[in-house]
């Protein structure tokens, strides 16, 4: 029977399995169009006349090959196409109808984790970012209850490789973990995901080396471009932030800015890049420590104004650690305010306004 998840538009019904002591589970979102049902399981008339008065289902995506289930059922029911990632897609004994790729939008609100190393290379998990949640289909199971666990080790393909790839969903800071085997996470699933990795891993689950990166291409407008190499989150880091970053020639990592609360400094890794500090603009080399105080002395800007690539490590309070942070912008006057999950308000900095103005 459909129950609701504590996350809007989110359903899960659930098959017990007595052979391995746990539940068997499917989830389905409420969307534009109709709903998108992961990984079915047999549907009861009950459940079935309750996905009806949402709009039936749209949309089945399945996660992993194992995972197909009675997908072939609830397409026929309800006249669904079924999405698998492109490498996976081959591997099913229905008929996918389309494919996704890695970090693509499988459908509004959730993209596609890759978690390569378990029973085959195209598994995936779904995140939702706006809800602090991920959606898993065999690489984790939900046992004992509270916690998570790998299956056997022979029944992955590398179980070494698939705990490294779990570091990406760790780096994610969940809240909820919605499995299909065994119980759901629901709160504080960060600390679980740790919690395994650090038991099968040891003290390697909190290292990284520089060429194990992963660097995410990232172009904004004008000169802001760099390639974007995530350290902290993905080893365990939840208050010191640090990452690396790769700048082209003639390319910018950001606009001229201080910070109320969070200090920060950068290291040059490799190339010459220039700093420019207020009126005054570093030459720097690999080597160089920069600091960047909190307030208006610690105004940085990081480019790259030489004809070679460089790299950068840059280090500073993760923005979860504050109770909220402000951000000014010199150049264009503008005022940036965060919280720990969201950007609040971007607005001119000026002019500045008496306490009572408006009043």
């Amino acid at each position: 029977m459909l129950a609701r998840v504590g996350i809007p538009g989110t359903w899960m019904w659930s098959e017990w399995q007595p052979g391995r002591g746990m539940p068997f589970n499917s989830y389905a979102f409420e969307r534009d169009g109709g709903c998108v049902l992961v990984d079915p399981l047999p549907l009861d008339g009950s459940s079935a006349d309750a996905l009806a008065a949402m709009g039936g289902a749209a949309t089945i995506v399945l996660t992993n090959r194992d995972h197909e289930r009675h997908a072939a059922s609830a397409r026929e029911r309800f006249d669904a196409r079924i999405l698998a990632h492109s490498r996976e897609a081959p591997l099913f004994g229905v008929t996918i109808d389309g494919t996704f790729e890695d970090g693509d939008e499988v459908f509004p609100g959730a993209f596609a984790l890759a978690l390569s190393g378990g029973k085959t290379d195209g598994e995936i998990a779904l995140h939702f970012p706006s809800d602090c949640t991920a959606l898993v289909g065999d690489a984790l199971i939900g046992s004992p209850a509270g916690a998570v666990s790998l299956l056997p080790d022979e029944k992955l393909e590398n179980a070494r490789g698939l705990l490294f790839a779990l570091r990406g969903l760790w780096s994610l800071q969940l809240q909820t973990l919605l499995l299909c085997d065994g119980q759901p996470i629901f709160g504080d699933a960060d600390r679980v995901i740790g919690e395994l990795l650090r038991s099968r891993l040891g003290a390697e689950a909190l290292r990284v080396n520089a060429d194990e990166l992963t660097f995410v291409p990232y172009a904004g407008p004008g000169p802001y471009a760099c390639d974007d190499g995530e350290v902290g989150l993905p080893i365990g880091a939840r208050k010191l932030g640090y990452r690396v970053a790769r700048l082209q020639p003639g390319k910018a990592f950001c606009p001229l800015h201080w910070h109320v609360a969070s200090e920060e400094f950068f290291y040059v890794l490799e190339g010459t890049p220039s700093v420019r500090m207020g009126s005054e603009t570093l030459q720097c080399r690999p080597g160089d420590f920069i600091a960047f105080p909190c307030g208006e002395s610690g105004a940085h800007q990081l480019r790259n104004d030489s004809d070679e690539p460089c790299l950068v490590l840059m280090v500073g309070i993760e923005d979860q650690a504050l109770d909220l942070e402000a951000c000014f912008y010199p150049d264009s006057d503008k005022l940036g305010v965060w919280s720990p999950t969201a950007r609040l308000r971007m607005v001119r900095a000026s002019p500045d306004l008496d306490y009572y103005d408006g009043e």
